[in-house]
């Protein structure tokens, strides 16, 4: 391979995903987080107040990878834990207001980020690469390697086994 232009999809698909990676963990290095945990706190702002073992289910990993990122975002105020109202054995976790308001950081974080991305691309040529990517996430996830498997094993795959953030 002479150049990147010359090279397979999935090479150019790994560099993408490797610089793009590197400038996130650049960016949130400020906000005091890593990546994965950025990830933690997009679900809980979506989801509400899920118990830690459906917080790992959705974002991939091992329940007690789950105990050490949470302890992480707990001590730095992003978090809490509540007690179920209807059965005390579980503990919801739920974004504080200092979590939300690293939400709305991580969101123009996200949007500079997209900005980059799209430097010289119009509207249509996103609309449709978004249309493309999407369609190639599907056509891999219906393929036989991936039949029975949910993301969670997807990612404990594709992390060596090792299931951590």
């Amino acid at each position: 391979m002479k150049n990147i232009e010359e090279a397979s999809i999935f090479i150019v698909l790994h560099h993408l995903l490797h610089l793009s990676k590197y400038q996130a963990m650049k960016r949130m290095e400020t906000l005091g987080l890593k990546p994965s945990q950025a990830g933690i706190l997009f679900i809980l702002n979506c989801e509400g107040g899920i118990s830690q073992r459906q917080l790992a289910d959705k974002i991939g990993i091992r329940p007690s990878s789950m105990t050490v990122a949470l302890r992480k975002l707990e001590e730095q105020g992003y978090i809490r834990k509540e007690p179920d109202a209807k059965d005390q054995r579980i503990i919801r976790i739920e974004l504080s207001r200092r979590g939300k308001e690293c939400i709305e950081e991580l969101e123009g974080v996200m949007k500079d980020m997209e900005e980059m991305l799209y430097q010289g691309i119009t509207p249509e040529e996103r609309m449709l690469l978004r249309r493309l990517i999407l369609e190639m996430r599907e056509n891999l996830l219906n393929s036989k390697d991936f039949k029975g498997m949910d993301f969670k094993d997807i990612i404990e795959k594709t992390t060596e086994g090792k299931g951590e953030i």
